[in-house]
């Protein structure tokens, strides 16, 4: 039996403990709003927009999921597909890692700064257009900066107690965002920086990272071959080849795109002036930080995982093909993001009414922003192109696709009888002809049935110029019972032979 003064005791226990639950939670409740507000702004439309053509590489890749540099996210996404294939279902899968991040940034920036910091980063990729782009995507891109954050909260615990089980965390997370993310390799410059300056008296602790650091190299090294290859077909022969390095106003571009506006390239010519000043202002708030006397040893970890990266990545920018875009720049935002807000804070505590200045502006911006990201549609509607042939098609219809990459959306979405054929590709380096697209055609089936023919449309006056030659031959070969444009990009041609010779 207890006595009164045990149950007095039990009882106070369990009311302290009730307190405690009860305080937790209120601690807690501005980081569990804004996770609530990045869920439903995530969920929101999930499935409105088509699958752009990135998206439809990535479900190939899952199918196919052979052992390659970027193997992570692929292997994941093959688990999801079996539970489902619908657009919206597929995207999910970076929706939780999306808001993941955001709980992650809250870590980060509180572990580093200190609280009101977390938060305000936290509502920063909450709201950005940025991160919702790549949370609503079938990409690797949230994985990747999820990872990143999750390597380097480990590598902080490691710094307050090296542990050998803290380290394997650190070296795991780290190998883990490399294979997700090839660039993610970068952080280890800032980490093997940071990790000599802390443990440069401790010679044991810097042993056992190096023994990580080896373990990193020696389970990366069975892709390495494969990913020079990729690497230098994509600088020297890919998209990056044909991009110059970034200009002062590109760099400074990258700090608006990852907070309030996405994709920068298509701000209105009315708007470009305020959103240029919006990152100029941006561009200015770390200095506050960076050259204060009174910086601390943390801070300057931060500028470390955001800038280094970001020094490497601009030098080939500038002296090879260029890689400065938001994607590629993604697994680092979150550190530039810490930085910016830290100022912030600062600027609130230093110069209240300049503070109130900037939240006004960036009030202005991040509306902008969304409003714009909600509202227009910018990928290719290849599922109501794919639709719309599936509705209309008839028996003995045969489709025609004109790229390899279009092949790859049929594959995934295309569901009917119809046999779909390739023709030979035309080089987007390859000046267009009327015998080059002969030539092509002629790589084909005879087909007497009608024809759907696809064709997307590259932008710019050298993409208008290769659709004349294309539809004049077209319509010379052929003819057009029916012309489908959709998002300006994807073009449907119905087609009936000429002649029986077709």
């Amino acid at each position: 039996m207890k006595t009164q003064n045990q149950i007095a005791i039990d009882k106070n226990q369990r009311a302290t403990g009730k307190a405690t639950t009860v305080d937790l939670l209120r601690q807690n409740i501005p980081i569990i709003l804004i996770l609530l507000l990045a869920t439903a702004l995530r969920l929101y439309q999930l499935g409105t927009e088509s699958l752009w053509i990135d998206e439809f590489f990535s479900i190939r890749d899952a199918k196919s999921l052979n052992l390659n540099f970027r193997v992570l996210y692929f292997a994941l996404l093959r688990v999801w597909m079996l539970f489902g294939t619908s657009d919206a279902w597929l995207r999910s899968l970076s929706v939780i890692f999306g808001i993941g991040c955001v709980f992650l940034i809250y870590q980060l920036g509180y572990r580093l700064v200190g609280k009101s910091t977390g938060l305000i980063s936290a509502l920063v990729i909450a709201l950005s257009p940025l991160f919702i782009h790549h949370s609503q995507s079938v990409r690797m891109y949230m994985l990747s900066t999820f990872l990143s954050m999750a390597g380097t909260l480990v590598l902080l615990r490691s710094f307050e107690q090296p542990t050998v089980s803290s380290m394997r965390w650190w070296a795991g997370t780290r190998l883990l965002a490399i294979y997700t993310v090839p660039l993610n390799v970068l952080l280890l410059l800032p980490d093997v920086i940071l990790i000599w300056l802390r443990f440069r008296n401790q010679r044991s602790v810097l042993f056992a990272f190096g023994r990580g650091l080896l373990l990193i190299g020696l389970l990366w090294l069975p892709v390495t071959f494969k990913l020079a290859i990729a690497t230098n077909d994509y600088m020297y022969g890919g998209w990056a080849s044909a991009k110059s390095g970034p200009g002062f106003v590109e760099m400074v571009a990258q700090l608006p795109a990852f907070t309030v506006y996405w994709p920068l390239r298509k701000v209105p010519q009315n708007q470009f002036w305020f959103y240029g000043m919006y990152g100029l202002i941006l561009a200015v708030l770390p200095a506050i930080l960076l050259f204060n006397g009174k910086r601390s040893a943390r801070l300057l970890w931060t500028a470390a995982w955001a800038l280094l990266p970001s020094a490497v990545i601009l030098f080939v920018s500038i002296t090879s093909s260029s890689l400065w875009t938001s994607r590629y720049l993604l697994f680092i935002s979150p550190y530039l993001i810490v930085l910016l807000v830290a100022s912030f804070v600062k600027i609130w505590h230093w110069q209240r009414a300049v503070a109130i200045v900037v939240t006004l502006v960036y009030i202005v911006a991040i509306s902008g922003g969304l409003v714009r990201y909600y509202t227009v549609l910018d990928n290719a509607d290849w599922r109501g192109a794919v639709q719309m042939i599936s509705n209309k098609e008839k028996p003995g219809d045969a489709i025609v696709i004109s790229e390899e990459s279009i092949g790859i959306v049929f594959d995934h979405s295309y569901h009917g009888s119809a046999p779909v054929y390739a023709m030979e590709t035309i080089p987007g380096n390859v000046k267009m002809s009327k015998s080059i697209v002969k030539q092509a055609l002629e790589s084909l089936p005879e087909i007497q049935s009608r024809l759907w023919l696809t064709y997307f449309r590259a932008a710019g006056r050298g993409g208008d110029k290769r659709h004349e030659v294309f539809r004049s031959t077209i319509e010379e070969e052929f003819q057009v019972q029916e012309d489908h444009m959709y998002s300006g990009k994807m073009e449907i041609f119905l087609l009936t032979p000429r002649s029986a010779s077709r």
